[in-house]
């Protein structure tokens, strides 16, 4: 697990706690578990008032067997912007922005470890308080240099893509949006499969640790790639996904100098299919490059990624080829944070996202502004407690590029914006 900006133990333990996972399906409607979230949401500072409340630790296999390690967590936003809708309806302030989670973990043998995640969250349209089974799995360490680990498990990718929901990981209540899509869960975070992983040591050079997986996706018609879409004319929507196959490896070189580490991350998905109401049907092959650099050192963190994603789609119709298209995206962001002390840490970051590499300037399009967008981020986190943080971000923006809730922004220009975040998570 990569280093923590914040350095605490307790951080460290609940990251662990949340190894790998995968795409969420539907358990419950929405209603009920609106109301279970946010009466545990308002019960935990009470709760949490009278004493921490650590980890539980039960025997549930029997006096012999091994102990289920339990921890959870469950956050609540807001989000406020001054010009457009961005993760919902933010331009009259937005509280549709939750997280909460439940996972136990459990070592039945020897190297073996057993653990399972069940997830629900509401960031504007997506979401909308579904509950999940986010992650479980099963997994076999056979020495420092191999182990494996199958079931519905978290996809590494960069930084941050397997520990998205670690809260405490991180200063940031965003993360940059154009590599880390708060709403792309369903199809980005965990696939169905397998994976190996290990350390290489190189003697002087550091070492390499590696993980290669393989699985399957399970994009929803509710979900967030779904959602991206549905700014299409009527007669475009989708009414149908596969379940692509998606294999890809991550890489980090551990280098001799103590904090520095950097990545390379492949990901490959086969035959990405999905088809309108109309009967027109897309089907194309992403690849992604993500590239990472990372450096820890006494208070500082310092972290950049790049990102670059490529598709070309296929349109067909009755089996018939109509048309093609190429979408290539690409992504970076730069950060720094510093630790003054126990309960306070303070971090920017500055990110930039272009929807089309071959038209950075939106030539051609109705509105110019979606052809990318810049964010300039400053956060401040709080930790009141080891189990409460508190963070508050402001954010100026340029350009609209992922301004994917559109049918609230009809018109859109290329006038700088505002938009403020705040976020509180408690956590055992």
């Amino acid at each position: 697990m990569r280093p923590s900006s914040c350095g605490k133990t307790f951080s460290a333990s609940v990251a662990r706690a949340i190894n790998p996972a995968n795409p969420p399906r539907r358990m419950l409607k929405n209603e009920p578990t609106r109301r279970l979230i946010s009466a545990l949401l308002f019960a935990l500072p009470a709760v949490f008032a009278v004493g921490r409340l650590d980890a539980a630790d039960l025997n549930l296999l029997g006096p012999n067997g091994p102990t289920v390690d339990f921890h959870g967590f469950a956050s609540q936003g807001y989000i406020s912007s001054s010009a457009y809708n961005y993760l919902g309806n933010s331009s009259s302030g937005s509280f549709k922005f939750t997280e909460a989670g439940l996972n136990a973990s459990f070592n039945p043998l020897p190297r073996t470890r057993i653990a399972a995640q069940g997830f629900t969250y509401d960031v504007g349209p997506a979401g909308d308080y579904d509950v999940v089974l986010d992650y479980a799995m099963a997994e076999y360490t056979f020495n420092d240099f191999i182990g494996i680990r199958a079931g519905r498990i978290r996809r590494p990718e960069g930084i941050y893509n397997d520990i998205q929901d670690v809260d405490l990981s991180r200063t940031w209540v965003l993360l940059p949006q154009g590599m880390y899509n708060a709403r792309w869960r369903d199809f980005y975070v965990s696939v169905d499969g397998a994976e190996l992983f290990g350390v290489i040591p190189l003697g002087g050079a550091g070492s390499l640790s590696y993980e290669l997986y393989y699985g399957l996706q399970h994009p929803r018609l509710d979900g967030g790639l779904a959602l991206q879409k549905a700014n299409l004319p009527p007669f475009a929507k989708l009414a149908w996904f596969n379940s692509p196959q998606m294999g890809g490896e991550q890489l980090w070189w551990n280098t001799p100098l103590n904090g520095l580490r950097a990545g390379l991350a492949l990901n490959y998905d086969r035959h990405l299919t999905f088809r309108t109401v109309t009967g027109v049907q897309s089907e194309g092959s992403p690849i992604t490059q993500h590239y990472s650099l990372e450096y820890v050192h006494d208070s500082w963190t310092f972290q950049a990624e790049y990102l670059r994603f490529r598709i070309n789609y296929e349109n067909t119709v009755a089996g018939h080829l109509v048309s093609t298209k190429l979408i290539e995206p690409d992504s970076w962001y730069v950060s720094g944070a510093y630790r003054f002390n126990r309960w306070i840490e303070a971090g920017s970051y500055y990110s930039v996202y272009y929807a089309d590499i071959h038209n950075r300037r939106g030539t051609g399009l109705q509105f110019p502004s979606d052809a990318s967008q810049k964010d300039a981020a400053l956060s401040l986190r709080f930790d009141v407690r080891d189990w409460w943080i508190f963070k508050v971000e402001g954010h100026h923006m340029r350009g609209t590029a992922q301004l994917l809730d559109n049918v609230d922004n009809p018109v859109r220009q290329d006038n700088g914006w505002w938009m403020i975040a705040v976020k509180t998570t408690f956590s055992f």
